[in-house]
């Protein structure tokens, strides 16, 4: 009964955590997504086409991150047992980086800004959404903690 118990716990306590960081991994992309959206209904004339069309790819992005989220909580178990597999690719990381920064620069704080260098190879050998997720959780977590009118550097 003891042990029964105590993986009651154990599961409860994962519960919880898997609940923490659900609701942390997906607000990022709905803040990206309300953000575009009310900008998107700014833009009435035929001159802002190209502006909407920003937002809208924003909107697409961010909707596809969030599918990706999901999918990747669907498949805990995997984790648990250690067999998630990584998608390894090359890709131009400067490219990687300045999309990122753009899209993370949408949603911060009113001053904020983010600016994105980057000394090393123009193309790295990674899991580019591992690596995406990884780098918004940073900058969201950045944005969060740091007050209005402050610079973020991501390097």
């Amino acid at each position: 009964m003891l042990s029964s118990l105590q993986k009651e716990k154990e599961l409860n306590e994962m519960k919880s955590k898997f609940v923490q960081i659900a609701s942390h991994e997906f607000r990022t992309p709905l803040s990206t997504i309300l953000t575009s959206v009310s900008l998107i209904g700014k833009y009435e004339n035929d001159a802002d086409k190209e502006k909407r069309h920003k937002h809208i790819d924003r909107i697409r992005t961010s909707v596809k991150n969030l599918t990706e989220i999901l999918n990747d909580f669907l498949s805990l178990e995997k984790l648990e047992a250690g067999k998630v597999t990584l998608n390894m690719s090359d890709f131009d990381f400067y490219e990687f980086g300045a999309e990122l920064t753009e899209e993370m620069n949408s949603i911060a704080k009113p001053g904020q800004k983010i600016t994105f260098s980057h000394s090393g190879p123009t193309v790295i050998h990674s899991d580019k959404q591992h690596l995406r997720h990884i780098c918004i959780n940073l900058l969201n977590n950045a944005i969060k903690y740091s007050g209005e009118d402050t610079p973020i550097e991501f390097q």
